[in-house]
């Protein structure tokens, strides 16, 4: 079945958007029910051991997103893609044993193993169970969307939220201070094992992603490698400790990919800002509207700063947000992801706003 329709224009609209420029529009995602009355629902299993399957049994992955994609409306520059999560960090995973790991509704967890930074063993062995296993779902699922799906990135991501699994969050935070060395030798160490395990994720998935990669909550795609960065753990420090310990990482990822986003979870990390925007390898910031904070909308400023730094801008957003925003901000560098359209209908009606809109910045 074709799920597809319409790529080589979204393509070369995608394209543009990482160079600031415009081809009609900015970008924007809306996905919907095709029939409101039966949409898809996420059924994930109570059993542990029917978690870990639901997690990472090929078949199973391909046959609920076979599912989402018939019971999905893909409106503007939306495609169909796999988003294959193996555990945020999950490249702390290749440091540690299956003991180590527990499957949740949640998320995967990594418990803690790190007792002691100079006996601690930070380099990866190459048949790794769980890089084995998930490079082979990869394979399968490439295999099976050829030319009629995308398969995206799984949720490798954040060297130092990465460590900070491995060590423990209190632990890593009171070494910050007491072990400021082991910390950047251990996640220097870590970003090397996401940069050699990454190269063999990007060069499995780019056969089906049109010789690229995707970002699949995001709606990205990008020629080359393509990725999200992320420091949630930054949350807990404060700017002269990110430029210590997280600068260095972003910088070093950033320069390994084409194309990078930073996502900028929370407006607790607003205190980084100005550091993020001076690392040249980062093309854009996703801003991420966090439950019981703020909305969007009462950001224009920071939007504008960014914007103003030649950085693009990753926005999920409400549908009565978008004309405030469209009012203020330029169109080019964005991709808006619209996460509340009720039907295929609206879905378009609101894609045809955007096609429409006349802006006030250009």
């Amino acid at each position: 079945m074709e799920f597809l329709k319409g790529w080589e224009k979204t393509k070369k609209r995608l394209e543009l958007m990482w160079e600031n420029e415009l081809l009609d529009r900015c970008c924007v995602c809306v996905e919907a029910p095709k029939d409101a009355s039966n949409p898809y629902v996420e059924k994930m299993p109570d059993n542990p051991q029917e978690l870990k399957k639901w997690y990472l049994d090929p078949d199973w992955i391909l046959e609920r997103n076979l599912e989402k994609f018939r019971k999905t409306h893909y409106a503007g520059d939306a495609v169909p893609s796999i988003f294959t999560y193996f555990g945020t960090g999950g490249h702390g995973k290749y440091l540690c044993n299956e003991k180590g790991v527990e499957y949740t509704r949640d998320t995967i967890w990594i418990h803690p193993v790190i007792n002691d930074y100079d006996t601690f063993d930070f380099k990866m062995r190459p048949d790794n169970e769980f890089l084995v296993k998930e490079l082979k779902i990869l394979e399968y699922l490439t295999k099976e969307g050829m030319g009629k799906f995308f398969v995206g990135l799984p949720d490798n991501t954040g060297s130092f939220d990465a460590l900070s699994q491995l060590r423990g969050n209190v632990e890593l935070m009171m070494d910050l201070i007491d072990k400021p060395k082991d910390v950047k030798n251990a996640v220097d160490k870590i970003v090397d094992v996401l940069i050699n395990t990454g190269d063999q994720i990007f060069d499995v998935l780019r056969r089906n992603n049109d010789g690229g990669s995707v970002h699949s909550w995001m709606g990205t795609w990008s020629k080359g490698r393509h990725m999200q960065l992320q420091c949630d753990s930054s949350v807990m420090m404060s700017n002269e400790y990110f430029k210590e310990f997280i600068v260095p990482e972003l910088e070093k990822t950033s320069a390994w990919l084409d194309n990078a986003i930073y996502h900028l979870d929370g407006i607790e990390q607003l205190r980084h800002l100005d550091s993020l925007l001076e690392i040249k390898n980062i093309n854009m910031i996703q801003w991420v509207q966090v439950s019981g904070q703020p909305p969007i909308t009462e950001f224009i400023p920071e939007l504008k700063k960014i914007q103003e730094a030649k950085k693009g801008l990753v926005l999920l957003v409400n549908k009565n947000q978008i004309e405030p925003l469209l009012n203020e901000i330029s169109p080019r560098g964005v991709i808006l992801n619209v996460m509340d359209a009720k039907d295929s209908q609206e879905a378009d009606d609101i894609v045809r706003f955007v096609e429409n809109f006349k802006y006030r910045r250009v």
